[in-house]
């Protein structure tokens, strides 16, 4: 029964808090079922605002309340998802197995999560060199060039790029040194 005071009706504040509770769990239910603030509030019937207002104000602790019924949510997509991975063929699209490897693990499985160290990348280029360089002995030769073969072509490779690099330092020297004299 409600409270007065004089000739004016207040409605008792619990009953109210029950009611804006009773309303933020329905729409938390429907949030956890659909996802999306804006199909709960369609189900339910109600505007938008007050959920922004809820979480605002943090209105009976619905900012946690909230960040779990998207955890439900969020969860229930990842069962759904590795459902579909487990019956899914081996020959079949890895995307969603891959994405999913990415939310679970993404230290390791997504792209921008880490950078790949130095010894990968040299390693990958020294490869794709070995492969060039065996292409082109290929088509020169008509044969694969030999382990040997292929040290002498390396070594011939990077004592000229040591002398390069000799030029390089040598005339950096020259053109630092012409520079001094010049303002003196």
């Amino acid at each position: 029964m409600p409270k007065t005071t004089g000739d004016k009706k207040k409605p008792d504040k619990t009953l109210a808090n029950k009611r804006i509770k009773d309303r933020q769990d329905a729409f938390l239910i429907a949030y956890g079922k659909t996802g999306t603030i804006n199909s709960a509030c369609k189900a339910l019937g109600m505007d938008r605002s007050n959920v922004y207002s809820w979480r605002k104000k943090d209105v009976q602790n619905f900012k946690f309340r909230f960040e779990t019924a998207h955890e439900i949510f969020r969860e229930g997509l990842f069962d759904m998802a590795l459902e579909r991975i487990k019956q899914q063929k081996p020959d079949g699209n890895p995307v969603l197995f891959l994405a999913a490897l990415n939310a679970f693990w993404p230290e390791k499985f997504r792209r921008d999560a880490y950078k790949a160290d130095d010894g990968a990348k040299e390693m990958m280029g020294e490869w794709k060199k070995w492969k060039k360089d065996q292409e082109k002995s290929k088509k020169k030769t008509g044969r694969e060039i030999t382990a040997e073969e292929q040290e002498d072509q390396q070594e011939l490779e990077e004592r000229k790029n040591a002398i390069d690099e000799v030029e390089k330092i040598l005339s950096r020297r020259k053109n630092g040194g012409e520079g001094k004299k010049s303002k003196g």
